[in-house]
């Protein structure tokens, strides 16, 4: 993967390199020809049209090579980033020098903002780390028996564990939950020559991480499962954290009443096998809460009005980890409508939270944020 994804990635950027320097011949021919505004500008919108196309083909056979599809938007965001910054500094510079201010004006508004954006998606909000807080409310409307705090962390996918990580671990510590809920995609590696050791490194610094903080809660500490959890469970040896998959964990609340931890495997929580996690959640106790626990949110959509459940809990999405303004996460990774990419939610009767986690995805995804901070969610459970 990783001499496939560098292949793709040269014959792209020099793909991307003829195209910007044949564009840059064309307008620097039109700039000469006229001293006018409008028609370089419409030779822009007819370039822009034409490149476009090419460079999306270009991106996609990429991809092919590669055999990820992430490898198409980290290529892409390269381009964002890199090409078309370089393109519109020096259209700009052209444009001044060729006395038209009002056109050099705009398009270095554009490379600016494009500078602004990698310096916030790239290098401010990845550690921009929240603590959101949610009131769940299991009561129905009938007299409140008792309240407790649960907090979600998922998807920290590290690929080192460095003083972000120790920092999220030792948030999460000291906000003193009742219950700790772990939902998935522990460790994950950048993309480079040697996987498996980089992920037994990571792994092992985690697992020294959790011992040394001391990650305990009173109701416990629970960890299901993700998609990249290849290790899975060697990461919380000899750690407070039980590692729950395909399993029910029961507890019981400061009044006497049972607490049903239901623990999916990653396939029950994708939908993939909806006879298995029925069958599961039927295990436990109906007289008690029951909290199921899974790595993606897509289980939801077989338990509601299926079986009764109080609470769903999952990550998975990152909440879409890039969210363009007034559009949305164009990609949360689950069948649900995006709405249920991020935050507590009703569906279909049944609540549930999504965890925008406080990871990224690594290998060869372009380590981004956009308009989408890392979380760790506290939720006031009130039943």
């Amino acid at each position: 993967m990783f001499v496939r994804f560098w292949i793709a990635a040269v014959l792209f950027h020099a793909a991307m390199a003829i195209v910007c320097l044949t564009i840059a011949r064309r307008w620097n021919r039109r700039l000469v020809a006229s001293a006018e505004a409008s028609p370089w500008l419409a030779a822009v919108a007819g370039d822009a049209l034409l490149w476009g196309a090419v460079a999306l083909s270009a991106a996609i056979a990429a991809a092919v090579i590669a055999w990820d599809d992430f490898a198409a938007v980290r290529l892409l965001s390269q381009a964002l980033f890199g090409e078309l910054v370089a393109l519109t500094a020096w259209l700009a510079w052209r444009l001044w020098r060729g006395r038209l201010r009002s056109g050099a004006a705009l398009v270095s508004l554009a490379c600016a903002v494009l500078l602004a954006s990698y310096a916030e998606a790239y290098h401010r909000e990845p550690t921009d780390l929240h603590v959101r807080c949610y009131a769940v409310d299991l009561t129905g409307g009938r007299a409140v028996h008792g309240r407790f705090r649960i907090l979600q962390l998922s998807d920290i996918q590290a690929d080192r564990i460095g003083p972000y990580e120790e920092r999220a671990i030792r948030t999460a510590a000291a906000e003193k939950a009742d219950l700790v809920v772990l939902t998935g995609d522990y460790v994950q590696p950048r993309l480079q020559p040697h996987l498996d050791a980089a992920r037994r490194r990571t792994t092992s610094d985690l697992n020294r991480l959790l011992k040394s903080v001391r990650f305990e809660a009173p109701l416990g500490v629970v960890a299901v499962r993700g998609d990249v959890d290849l290790d899975w469970p060697r990461v919380f040896d000899g750690t407070a954290v039980a590692p729950i998959s395909g399993e029910i964990l029961e507890r019981r609340l400061p009044d006497g009443r049972r607490l049903s931890l239901v623990g999916l495997t990653p396939r029950m929580s994708h939908g993939r096998d909806a006879a298995g996690l029925l069958a599961l959640v039927r295990q436990a106790p109906a007289d008690g809460l029951r909290v199921v626990i899974g790595h993606g949110p897509d289980f939801v959509q077989v338990l509601a009005g299926a079986v009764p459940v109080d609470l769903a809990l999952a990550g998975h999405t990152h909440g879409g980890q890039v969210v363009l303004p007034w559009l949305g996460a164009p990609y949360t990774k689950t069948r649900l409508p995006s709405l249920y990419a991020a935050g507590l939610h009703d569906y279909a009767g049944l609540p549930i939270h999504v965890s925008a986690g406080i990871g990224m995805e690594r290998g060869a995804a372009p380590q981004i944020r956009f308009l989408c901070p890392p979380e760790m969610s506290l939720l006031e459970v009130t039943y």
